[in-house]
């Protein structure tokens, strides 16, 4: 569903009390279209009442409302439309399909999530899942974008980072980041997917913030913290401000002080993570000699 004026213009006349034809006056549609419009609503979660000769009221919605998804949005330079969905195969595949820049899509559950090389994310009713569109980088600054989207995460959560695009609380993880290249090559874009365990179920290698905190968390408030965060971020990087992120991610990683193994381009590479570059590329130190990697999965041998 596109979340626009006029869904919104309905959701705040419900909240107040408004009858069907007054509703349907005020928008220009018919008392059949407004039904509709009602019932959609309840499908995502409103609970609204109907009285005879009073109309329709909201008596109570769910914390991550499309209502409440549009307003954290209207207040963003980086989000000019928003869709909402219940249920998606994925967020980044349907940013995709809509194929335009500043486009936030987020849905209650994902299908078909997946994070890096394909692997599946188990995307459960009760996390945060979505992707943003933003107009493609220098094809040497998309790496920084992943690093910069996971400085915006944590920094909104508590978490720590691992590279390259993991969130970490507790050494457990708790959201994921997948950065996709996509569109025409005259005119490229880069898909944001963002996967944030909140209040879902998660399997035992991973965490939750309800978890953590041992109580239900506001997902519209985790969102609206993330949300104005990587704008924040993100501006910084695209005026050039790379070094400010990169001593950022630096503050917040896991990695760096870890002996690990990377594994990239069929090769397992083992040595100690002392840096990232200034092309975002973890730095390695084995048997004295610095290598880096610019792409791979990083695995912990032990704690620090």
């Amino acid at each position: 569903m596109r979340v626009d004026e006029r869904t919104v213009k309905v959701i705040e006349m419900l909240m107040d009390g408004a009858s069907g034809q007054k509703i349907a006056e005020t928008l220009g549609v018919s008392r059949t279209a407004v039904w509709k419009m009602i019932k959609k609503l309840e499908a995502f979660g409103f609970k609204i009442e109907a009285k005879r000769r009073v109309g329709y009221r909201i008596v109570d919605m769910p914390d991550l409302s499309p209502y409440r998804v549009y307003k954290i949005c209207s207040e963003l330079e980086m989000v000019e439309d928003v869709y909402y969905y219940k249920t998606v195969d994925s967020t980044n595949d349907r940013a995709k399909e809509i194929g335009k820049p500043k486009v936030l899509v987020i849905a209650e559950e994902q299908t078909a999530g997946r994070g890096r090389y394909g692997r599946r994310w188990i995307s459960e009713r009760g996390g945060l899942y979505f992707s943003i569109t933003v107009p493609s980088l220098p094809i040497e600054d998309v790496p920084k974008l992943t690093l910069t989207a996971g400085v915006a995460v944590a920094e909104a959560i508590g978490g720590r980072l691992k590279w390259t695009n993991d969130v970490l609380m507790d050494g457990k993880k708790v959201c994921g980041i997948l950065c996709e290249l996509f569109g025409e090559i005259e005119n490229p874009l880069i898909v944001v997917g963002i996967g944030i365990n909140v209040n879902n179920p998660v399997p035992p290698y991973a965490t939750s913030l309800s978890k953590l905190h041992r109580r239900t968390l506001d997902r519209g408030e985790v969102l609206e913290r993330v949300l104005k965060n990587l704008e924040r971020w993100y501006l910084r990087l695209v005026s050039g401000d790379w070094k400010s992120v990169r001593r950022r991610w630096k503050e917040l990683s896991d990695t760096l002080g870890r002996k690990v193994v990377v594994r990239s381009g069929g090769r397992e590479i083992e040595g100690k993570a002392v840096d990232i570059d200034e092309d975002g590329a973890l730095v390695l130190e084995r048997n004295g000699v610095l290598e880096r990697v610019y792409s791979g999965e990083c695995f912990f041998i032990h704690r620090k």
